[in-house]
């Protein structure tokens, strides 16, 4: 069964959404629970790590990347759709397309796949660091 056009373009802006929000929601998480254990008071106890605060520094820059990726993302999906917009008012359209090669475009995109790799690699990191912590 074929579906329009129409209605692919919309799952795949309903599922690129969603990806969003659950990267911010992954990487904010992750944020929280690297503070809990650098925070370590009598109630939460510190993880244990022979090399410091370090890694967990590092998991937490890494978290900070991708939000900041996600922000240079939309940045790019704004400056991209108010290209288009503007050429298509000075033609007196009342349609356009997006030139999927436009430098803009191809920043949005790599952002989008950027930010999840390095959402994915935070929480593997601070996964890691908190097993070895345990099997001390």
């Amino acid at each position: 069964m074929k579906v329009p056009l129409t209605n692919i373009y919309a799952a795949l802006d309903f599922a690129s959404d969603r990806i969003s929000t659950q990267v911010r929601t992954l990487a904010l998480g992750v944020l929280a629970v690297v503070w809990l254990f650098l925070s370590g008071s009598k109630d939460v106890a510190a993880l244990n790590l022979s090399a410091g605060n370090r890694q967990l520094l590092s998991v937490a820059g890494l978290c900070v990347f991708t939000l900041l990726i996600d922000a240079v993302q939309y940045v790019a999906s704004y400056l991209s759709s108010n290209a288009v917009r503007k050429a298509a008012e000075k033609a007196n359209e009342t349609k356009a397309e997006y030139d999927e090669n436009s430098a803009m475009r191809r920043v949005q995109q790599a952002c989008f796949w950027a930010k999840q790799i390095t959402a994915v690699l935070a929480t593997g990191w601070l996964l890691v660091i908190i097993v070895r912590s345990i099997n001390r």
